[in-house]
């Protein structure tokens, strides 16, 4: 499985999160989600609630993977909040190990290149 690769519910969806693009579609999905969740009323129905809760999850998928990604990934998936947060923390499982391999990646490749201090004294008491 490759790390820009989110396996869930059968479905395989590509997210590159080294992308401007699409951190951009990630940001405004969870901007576009904090400002809805404040939204959803605290009392009430018991059951509006987690269909609301369930439906800031569906749009969260929607706006990052595209319209419909959301049908696909929740198929078969009863209305439970809890089962809903379960996708919802394996996808950010996903994107914490893609920033986390992006970045030690790209310290690797900075470190191929940077001599260190016992490197620079080397080199500058050769030129002496």
């Amino acid at each position: 499985m490759s790390q820009k690769t989110w396996e869930i519910n059968g479905q395989s969806l590509e997210l590159d999160l080294t992308d401007a693009d699409a951190v951009e579609r990630y940001e405004n999905a969870f901007d576009d989600m904090n400002a809805a969740e404040k939204l959803i009323p605290k009392d009430g129905k018991a059951s509006e609630r987690i269909r609301a809760c369930c439906e800031l999850f569906k749009k969260l998928f929607d706006t990052i993977f595209g319209e419909g990604t959301s049908d696909k990934i929740f198929e078969g998936i009863p209305t439970s909040i809890s089962a809903y947060e379960e996708i919802y923390y394996s996808f950010l499982d996903f994107a914490r190990k893609q920033f986390d391999e992006d970045t030690k990646q790209r310290a690797a490749r900075l470190t191929k290149y940077t001599p260190n201090r016992q490197q620079r004294r080397a080199k500058n008491a050769k030129k002496k």
